[in-house]
């Protein structure tokens, strides 16, 4: 048996040398197919399928708040305590923020992402430290009401590339914010908070907070989660925490009407939610190529077969069983998917490095996505299918060989019969309607993302260069000394050579969540229990020009806007619209905070609607604070983060290594981070729908030249078979057109029939697309007629070649050889 199984492989070998053409075509069609599935598979297997790394993750929920049927929000201090206290399902609930922080002491200053988290989120979590320990719930209430960090636990990044890995850094003192702070202990490598896995730079430490009755519990400022205990479905808690939300309104914790309430979600679908029904979608673009892959390849074997049915014929007459024969095809088939495997293993391992390159703000877990043994695995079982696939019919097509028939009309006059050649016009036929089907919805894709680039994005980001500042918490607590630091580097910023503007925004637009603030205007009278909100910015003068955001009416913030002169406020159209329709609003008073004594802000400048929060995301009122007046106006501490944005004349990246040197000129302890252009960070806005529509088309691509490909080799297998029949036709007086058009007609009554078929299956999954769709519908009338004529010119091109070998044919050179 061992022996006969390499016999096999050797004329395996040699076959495949013989038509080295078609053994790479066919070792092309199954790799390409092979690598587009396993590489997809290690996206799906790491995003969607592993485990995120906590302890039971089935049993760990986000908490979210929702009011005025929004689609989710962040939750209050005072919601998350009661919950915990009152709740039975949940074995605990935890809670964390964000914020900037500044450790000095190393060899510079550097600018960190703090998650500012209460005791019990790494138990919640389900996550044990490397080294050391958490922190206590104790510590966590003496560092809330001191006001200052004290304790820090440290991301295994920040412990690996600061501290080099030394595990006797815990119990040291670090310095945060110009305040001492011990080290507790260090979180393993695949540690990250929820709400990490969608940043572009994760939490670098955590430090506690605790949820203390005494602290602010103001606004809905806090993402939270709980572990549900045992047995306890989503579902029953869910009816809780509404049960729950409906006493808290009750009770005049949030008004009436505002149909406030809290509801959970898997850990699981709040990570991958937003990514879900790309990565879906490229999961079928690629088991269709796959299917297009393994059509072709049956089809090129089909037709080598065919080249073989003497040989097989004479093996038969001499003894040979079927089992034999079909032995030998299927050894031809693995061998080529072997090399193939080896082509699918070259272009997942490209792939995955792309994904590695692209970030995380595309894809949550992306880090995670490796080629490793079990994709491997997973590649041998899918080139086992592959060969199974391809190499069915052939093999079926050489145990059916009659030995007598073969052997009579094994010559050059030997036509295929009908039935094979139906089964391959079959196979063509299926890979024009799954290459119609890719072409369409990259098509859609395509024409979605275009949408997508050209939306006014309410700002130009050509020609601006931006930068992260957080100020350290204990030197600028005070708003004189956040308003000096701002106003020193604002004003050097805009007197460097080739800067034309240049200023400092709270929150970067398409880089940072915005957020909503309450707010009270004057002489509106809101519906009963609804909360007039308004998203909020804060800027200093020449922050907005640099970005240049549109001035519809008045005037934008300038450096005579300070904390000795009254607060003035800018609003977006959103804002104009919805609390003075039909009114202008430049002139009118609103006011930021319900605390004696209170401040009005009067309005002196309309500016364009912005998309914040994302390309596609609706517009929702917006007003802008100037730094110097922020604490007057709300009564809040100072802001002291913000990102520096600065227009230059020409590439403002050249611009970089100055503003850097500008900062330090000022402070050196307060580092510069984050440093990019703001094209850079609308394209990354872009990452996920260009990533998700470059990735189909590429499959599109693949498939519409593997299906013209398919067709050519049939249409010219088709000519060899009829060239009698032609010599024939041209005999008795048939012209060199109506030669053409015998062989075109029939590539294109298959390309039609592919078509019809085509769109019927495009048809049924644009379904699937709707929800990845901006500014187009699932009907785009560009999309379906372009995709089919696409399709179908490349069906003429691949007719056409052998159209015209039919027409050269010689009559009598062809009838000599019956």
């Amino acid at each position: 048996m061992g022996a006969g199984v390499w016999t096999d492989v050797q004329s395996a070998w040699r076959s495949s040398r013989r038509q080295p053409g078609v053994t790479t075509a066919i070792v092309l069609s199954l790799g390409l197919g092979l690598g587009a599935a396993t590489a997809i598979f290690s996206v799906v297997r790491a995003v969607l399928l592993a485990p995120l790394p906590y302890e039971q993750p089935d049993r760990l929920v986000a908490v979210w708040s929702q009011w005025n049927a929004s689609d989710r929000t962040w939750v209050a201090s005072i919601d998350v305590r009661d919950v915990g206290a009152r709740s039975h399902l949940i074995d605990g609930i935890a809670m964390w923020t964000f914020d900037r922080v500044t450790m000095t002491g190393t060899r510079e200053a550097t600018s960190l992402n703090a998650g500012i988290v209460t005791a019990n989120t790494f138990a919640v979590l389900g996550a044990s430290p490397l080294y050391g320990r958490v922190f206590t719930q104790a510590e966590a209430l003496a560092a809330t009401r001191s006001g200052r960090t004290m304790f820090a636990v440290l991301s295994f990044h920040l412990w690996r590339s600061t501290f080099a890995g030394d595990p006797s850094v815990i119990g040291q003192t670090i310095t945060i914010d110009d305040s001492p702070v011990i080290v507790l202990g260090v979180m393993p490598d695949r540690f990250q908070l929820p709400t990490d896995f969608a940043n572009a730079a994760p939490t670098d430490l955590w430090t506690p907070i605790d949820n203390d009755p005494a602290m602010n519990e103001g606004g809905l400022s806090y993402f939270g989660a709980a572990r549900l205990r045992g047995g306890v479905s989503l579902a029953a808690f869910n009816a809780e925490l509404a049960g729950l939300a409906a006493d808290f309104l009750h009770s005049g914790r949030h008004a009436d009407a505002t149909r406030f309430t809290l509801f959970a979600q898997s850990i699981d679908d709040d990570v991958v939610r937003s990514v879900r029904p790309s990565i879906r979608v490229v999961a079928a673009a690629a088991l269709v190529l796959f299917l297009i892959g393994c059509a072709n390849a049956a089809a090129l074997l089909i037709a080598r077969a065919e080249t073989r049915r003497r040989e097989w014929a004479t093996r038969t007459a001499l003894g040979a069983g079927r089992w034999r024969l079909i032995r030998s095809q299927l050894a031809e088939s693995a061998l080529l998917s072997l090399a193939s495997g080896a082509l699918g293993i070259a272009l997942a391992l490209s792939v995955t490095r792309t994904l590695e390159a692209v970030g995380p703000t595309a894809i949550p877990r992306v880090s995670d996505v490796t080629v490793d043994w079990s994709v491997i695995s997973f590649l041998f079982l899918l080139g086992v299918l592959a060969t199974v696939l391809s190499s069915l019919a052939p093999a079926i097509h050489a145990a059916r060989l009659n030995p007598v028939e073969g052997l009579k009309n094994s010559g050059r006059t030997a036509s295929a019969s009908r039935g094979r050649l139906r089964f391959r016009a079959f196979l063509v036929v299926s890979q024009l309607s799954f290459g119609l089907l890719l072409v369409t919805g990259a098509g859609l894709l395509g024409r979605s993302l275009l949408a997508m680039r050209h939306l006014d994005l309410g700002f130009e980001p050509s020609h601006v260069l931006t930068a992260r500042v957080a100020l350290p918490a204990t030197r600028f607590s005070k708003p004189e000394a956040v308003n000096a630091y701002v106003g020193a580097l604002t004003a050097r910023l805009r007197a460097l050579p080739g800067v034309r503007a240049a200023g400092l925004v709270r929150v970067l637009p398409l880089a940072q969540t915005i957020g909503d603030w309450p707010v009270t205007v004057e002489g509106f009278a809101p519906p009963p229990g609804v909360r007039p909100v308004g998203d909020w910015q804060v800027a200093t003068a020449g922050a907005l020009e640099a970005l240049d955001e549109h001035l519809i009416r008045g005037r934008f913030f300038t450096d005579d806007d300070t904390a000795a002169t009254p607060v003035v406020v800018l609003v977006n159209e959103a804002m104009a619209r919805t609390y003075w329709p039909g009114r202008d609003p430049v002139g009118r008073r609103m006011r930021f905070s319900n605390e004696e004594p209170l401040v009005w802000g009067t309005v002196v400048g309309v500016v364009g609607d912005v998309r914040h929060n994302g390309v596609t995301t609706v517009v929702r009122p917006k007003f802008y604070l100037p730094y110097a007046q922020f604490v007057e106006a709300t009564g809040d501490k100072p802001i002291s983060v913000g990102t520096i944005v600065l227009r230059a004349d020409g590439d403002p990246m050249s611009q970089a290594a100055t503003l850097r040197s500008t900062a330090a000129s000022i402070d050196r302890s307060v580092p510069v981070s984050a440093v990019r252009s703001m094209t850079d960070v609308a394209d990354a806005a872009l990452t996920a729908p260009r990533l998700t529509s470059l990735v189909v088309t590429a499959f599109a691509t693949v498939a519409l030249l593997l299906s013209a490909l398919g067709l050519f080799a049939l249409l010219t297998y088709v000519v060899a078979e009829r060239t009698q029949e032609l010599a024939i036709r041209s005999a008795i007086g048939a012209s060199t057109v109506e030669l053409q058009r015998l062989v075109l007609g029939q590539g294109l009554r298959l390309a039609g029939l592919g078509l019809a078929i085509g769109l019927l299956l495009s048809g049924l999954a644009t379904r699937e697309l709707t929800s990845l769709l901006y500014g187009i519908r699932p009907w785009d009338p560009a999309t379906w007629l372009t995709a089919p004529a696409v399709l179908l010119a490349a069906a003429v091109v691949a007719s056409f070649v052998p159209a015209l070998r039919a027409a050269a044919t010689e009559p009598v050179q062809a009838l000599r050889q019956v």
